[in-house]
């Protein structure tokens, strides 16, 4: 099973960790562990337009749609 996280990505279901809101990444340790992860980096005005990151075991990824969005897409697969 795979989730559209915006942008035009997918990424597996097997593969996600965890979908956080992007507020969380002002928090000093999330900030670091971000900039120690491989995965994309933001402009300021990319990161204007993000409602959540997405952290897998390969990468993390931004994504414009909220964290609750997500889930409820990721519920509605298991139905």
């Amino acid at each position: 099973m795979f989730l559209h996280i915006g942008n035009s990505r997918i990424v597996s279901l097997q593969e996600i960790i965890g979908i956080f809101n992007l507020e969380l990444k002002n928090n000093q340790v999330n900030t670091q562990f971000l900039e120690s992860f491989p995965g994309e980096k933001l402009s300021k005005k990319e990161e204007e337009d993000c409602n959540a990151f997405i952290i897998t075991t390969k990468k993390v990824y931004y994504s414009p749609i909220s964290p609750l969005t997500l889930q409820k897409r990721i519920e509605k697969t298991w139905e």
